[in-house]
């Protein structure tokens, strides 16, 4: 390491440090944008930039030491290592810069303005949206699926057939859980009192576990049949068509290994889709967001489109929305029953999720997280 001089050096750690801020820059305005209540890439790169700064100080320590001796003592010399005479001695000190120390104090400057002014110049509130709505692509959407609209076209749209009510796997693992009969003593709360409760909540315990029969109640209480002859559910579906999955991405539950599983509503069963640690693979589709990993059990919740736009055409995606809702509502009132947090995300990348879960995201895709465990 002897060819590389300490300036090289010194440049390559000024090049990191701005590079850094541009970085805690960009990830900051992702977290903003998105509602992001933690954001492990800004955090790391937070880390890296202060940990720049401290070496790039400690590489300038002698040039920061004569700049302040020069303002504050009235000492003149800026530099106190001699330097060896050259020919090119004249024209080295055309060529450096007059005040190196000033130009370093002006990154600092321009990166910590850079994070402080974020919170300032990027909010929600200055963010303008369209006034026409014309490059809104989901103003649109809201306006062309008003009845009426798309009924015009029903006679010369293909909407498709209606495909099962169950999806199942068959061939994997399957898993009993308690039925939900015999549960009936296990929430604390009564309705109300879990309205009034609920809250987002985002701390779990690493040491803790999950019972299976918390597990079981969750998942009936989510959309559970509670009227087998017509296989009414607990949470309303427009037509009754219940286009949600529930696929439980289990990380510490009694009696079952971690993976991803999917609820079987017909049989109230689990069906194990794929066996392992699946954490870190969430945390990463999960925009980072750690506690997604720390939780007890995820819930991904995803959609069927065919099965209601095959009957409500334009109207499909507004209804199968509307009960992710629904049902995350309703896993959100039986964990707080039940004496657990619980928090619900929407932000995510989707290909990655849909990925994991093993579907296309096309037909059917991930629209929802929901973390439940033991605080």
């Amino acid at each position: 390491m002897a060819f590389v001089k300490r300036r090289d050096l010194d440049y390559v750690v000024i090049t990191l440090l701005v590079g850094s801020s541009i970085y805690v820059f960009l990830t900051g305005l992702i977290a903003d944008t998105m509602g992001l209540h933690h954001f492990g890439w800004h955090s790391q790169a937070g880390y890296l930039w202060v940990t720049l700064a401290v070496a790039h100080l400690l590489q300038t320590w002698s040039r920061v030491k004569a700049f302040v001796a020069q303002r504050f003592r009235g000492r003149t010399a800026l530099v106190t290592e001699p330097k060896a005479a050259s020919p090119n001695a004249g024209q080295d000190r055309r060529a450096a810069p007059t005040s190196p120390v000033r130009r370093n104090l002006l990154l600092f400057v321009i990166a910590i303005a850079t994070g402080i002014g974020f919170d300032q110049l990027v909010t929600p509130q200055s963010v303008v949206p369209p006034s026409d709505g014309t490059t809104d692509i989901g103003l649109l959407y809201h306006r062309w699926s008003q009845p009426g609209y798309g009924e015009a076209m029903a006679t010369m749209l293909n909407w498709g057939s209606q495909p099962p009510l169950y999806k199942s796997y068959p061939e994997t693992q399957q898993v009993e859980l308690p039925k939900p009969s015999d549960l009936s003593s296990i929430a604390t709360m009564d309705v109300a009192a879990a309205i009034t409760a609920r809250r987002s909540r985002r701390r779990y315990s690493p040491q803790s576990k999950l019972s299976l029969e918390h597990l079981s109640q969750l998942l009936y209480l989510a959309q559970g049949i509670t009227w087998e002859e017509r296989d009414f559910r607990t949470v309303p579906s427009s037509g009754a068509l219940y286009p949600l999955e529930i696929y439980p991405i289990v990380q510490r539950v009694e009696g079952l290994e971690p993976g991803l599983y999917h609820h079987a509503v017909q049989q109230h069963r689990l069906e194990q889709v794929k066996p392992g640690d699946l954490r870190q693979s969430l945390i990463k589709a999960g925009l980072n967001q750690d506690f997604l990993g720390e939780a007890q059990v995820c819930f991904v919740v995803s959609g069927i489109f065919q099965r209601t736009r095959w009957k409500y055409h334009e109207r499909a995606y507004r209804y199968v929305l509307l009960e992710a809702g629904h049902l995350g509502q309703n896993l959100y009132l039986a964990a707080t029953a039940l004496g657990l947090n619980v928090c619900g995300v929407g932000a995510f990348f989707d290909e990655p999720l849909n990925e994991l879960l093993g579907i296309d995201g096309q037909t059917e895709a991930a629209l929802y997280l929901v973390t439940v465990g033991h605080g």
